[in-house]
């Protein structure tokens, strides 16, 4: 007969061997909330014992040996009080799920359980096979864990069982949900809210925003280096990232999904009955997936549906599909695809270029009008400049008949003044160079009496004049 020692040992070496999948709805995956360590096991435990095949949620035992063998948490018993007092604030714990309907953005708000049922201690001594939790799930929590046919992200638990930060565990399961896309992006304000580093606070009765990690470098060493040496250590993907600025400020992260394949070769692949899922069979989803199937899976394709519109889909399916026919080279083409379904009002690539040359078109027609309105505007300036100029000179001559002759004879003084000996002096005033001639003459001699029609007039013409020099 085996020991104690040996039944234990055998039963840990059994226990780590056997596949626990946990299965989430991707909505579930992206909801926003945050839990510390202990309440995070708890929770994994929790969805490690859900049965894949139950109609509704039960009333589920949680061994508390079990989640300490789980977890590797070692023999020290005073995990047993911070394992019972995680599953204590999970009462407490609400998850945020965003959503749109008709373009109003809503949030929909649920709690985790219902109902917690466990020993009382109190420094008492209580034998291991009474050291569980009774837990009852919220029924709002049922359609994001029961019956699952699509829309969900699956995973070996194990991969997270080591896993000593919260935060990289909700980093692996982000980036697992992209794990055939091989990319992934995301706002980084976002991110800290799906992942808890940024979180609503109420001060004074104000709503705020609590941010663990404000400063870029504190987050990358703290979360984003720390999750990719984890998850590089005990799970089966592995990444890096890339960080995009909007202007000087880091606005988007960019992950780069592979597969780990040291630690994949170190876990027992999952049975081929738990992967098949269902798939939508509709019409419309089996005529994208024909199209792309290449590259994505009918569960993309109706994921994509789910999120975006018909129309929106078929635009960036197609808006692929004729960039690779025009020969654009596209190293990843699913991440492609999955950046063109999320663009919205993307056109077709010839619509597109012809787009362009009808508004490039437009937009120098427009030019051309804006250009002969302010030319045409200019010579009106002037042209009623020049009009009230010639009646301040017929005044300036009236009221100063005694220097007329002399500022005749200094126009005629002027090169290129135009005056003709062989005409009068009526005859020369008549033509338009020794006209002009002439006004400018009295213009310069009486510039004091000019000064307040050239300010009304000179700085306008001089803009309207930069204005078409710049166009």
């Amino acid at each position: 007969m085996q020991n104690t020692t040996q039944k234990k040992q055998q039963k840990k070496s059994q226990s780590h061997g056997v596949v626990r999948i946990i299965r989430k709805s991707n909505k579930l995956v992206e909801a926003r909330y945050k839990l510390d360590i202990w309440e995070t096991r708890i929770f994994t435990k929790m969805l490690m014992v859900i049965n894949r095949g139950d109609d509704d949620f039960k009333k589920y035992k949680i061994y508390l040996r079990d989640v300490v063998e789980d977890f590797d948490l070692g023999k020290n018993k005073e995990v047993y009080p911070l394992l019972r007092q995680g599953a204590r604030k999970l009462m407490r714990k609400v998850f945020y799920i965003p959503y749109e309907v008709d373009g109003v953005e809503r949030l929909f708000e649920a709690p985790i359980l219902t109902g917690l049922d466990s020993a009382v201690t109190d420094g008492r001594v209580v034998r291991d096979d009474h050291l569980y939790i009774e837990v009852s799930f919220a029924p709002e929590m049922k359609p994001y864990l029961i019956q699952l046919k699509s829309q969900f992200t699956m995973y070996d638990a194990r991969n997270i069982l080591k896993l000593p930060s919260t935060y990289s565990i909700r980093i692996y399961e982000l980036l697992k949900q992209y794990e055939r896309i091989g990319k992934r992006k995301f706002e980084l304000d976002e991110l800290k809210h799906i992942i808890g580093v940024k979180e609503e606070i109420e001060v004074n009765g104000k709503k705020t925003y609590k941010d663990s990690y404000p400063l870029y470098g504190n987050f990358r060493q703290r979360v984003l280096l720390k999750a990719q040496k984890d998850l590089k250590k005990y799970t089966d993907i592995q990444f890096t990232f890339e960080p995009k600025r909007t202007g000087r400020k880091i606005t988007h992260l960019i992950f780069y999904i592979e597969l780990n394949q040291a630690i994949q070769k170190e876990f027992v692949p999952i049975p081929e009955k738990i992967e098949i899922v269902k798939k939508d069979t509709s019409n419309l989803v089996q005529e994208l997936y024909e199209k792309v199937k290449r590259w994505v899976s009918a569960d993309i394709i109706e994921n994509w549906l789910t999120n975006f519109s018909e129309a929106q889909v078929r635009r960036g399916i197609n808006y692929t599909l004729q960039q690779l026919k025009s020969g654009k080279e596209i190293n990843n083409v699913a991440g492609y695809l999955q950046t063109m379904v999320r663009t919205p009002n993307l056109t077709d690539a010839k619509v597109e270029k012809k787009q362009k040359r009808l508004n490039h078109k437009a937009k120098e027609k427009a030019k051309q009008q804006k250009l002969e309105q302010l030319e045409s505007e200019v010579k009106k300036l002037m042209l009623d400049k020049y009009q009230k100029e010639k009646a301040l000179v017929d005044i300036i001559l009236i009221e100063t008949p005694d220097v007329r002759a002399s500022l005749l004879e200094r126009a005629k003084q002027r090169g290129f003044s135009g005056y003709d000996v062989s005409k009068t002096e009526a005859e020369n005033l008549e033509a338009p160079i020794f006209s002009s001639t002439f006004h400018n003459t009295v213009l310069e001699a009486y510039a004091n009496r000019f000064t307040a029609l050239n300010d009304a007039y000179d700085l306008k013409i001089k803009k309207m004049k930069r204005t078409i020099d710049q166009m």
